[in-house]
């Protein structure tokens, strides 16, 4: 893959993850009781507790902090590798699923989360991959074959 070709790759993946992020963030911060009813078990749903809004509305701050800046920084090799292995709520998933003290705490419709949390993982050491190789070939060291078929 030639190099404006891996560096359009990366921007794409980058704002494929920057979008995932700021839009879910926005669903958690303008609309918490949809997002409490979706994800958490009727144990643990009271939708007059203040609190549970107000955490769901803090971390859809922080998933949208974490969107807009994904999406406006220049990442490098070694942001994308760091980013990627900070996605610490793939064990946070089976925690609050089945093997912590709150278990049973969020319900099947989670694993589209895990997923997405998959992808980005991926994403992110896709991206760093590309800058690598890309780094690489405009240094010269192992060039093998710059051709795109």
């Amino acid at each position: 893959m030639t190099t404006p070709k891996r560096r359009q790759t990366v921007r794409r993946l980058q704002t494929a993850m920057a979008t995932g992020y700021t839009g879910v963030g926005a669903w958690c911060f303008l609309h918490p009781t949809s997002v409490i009813a979706f994800t958490l078990t009727r144990k643990y749903v009271n939708m007059s507790n203040a609190t549970t809004h107000l955490f769901a509305r803090c971390f859809g701050a922080q998933a949208m902090i974490c969107g807009l800046l994904l999406g406006t920084s220049e990442m490098t090799t070694l942001s994308f590798t760091v980013f990627g292995l900070a996605v610490p709520y793939l064990g946070a998933y089976f925690w609050f699923r089945g093997i912590g003290p709150p278990s049973g705490m969020v319900n099947e419709t989670m694993w589209v989360d895990f997923i997405g949390n998959l992808l980005v993982m991926g994403g992110s050491f896709s991206c760093a991959k590309l800058l690598k190789d890309d780094a690489k070939s405009s240094s010269g060291e192992g060039v093998e074959d710059e051709s795109d078929g």
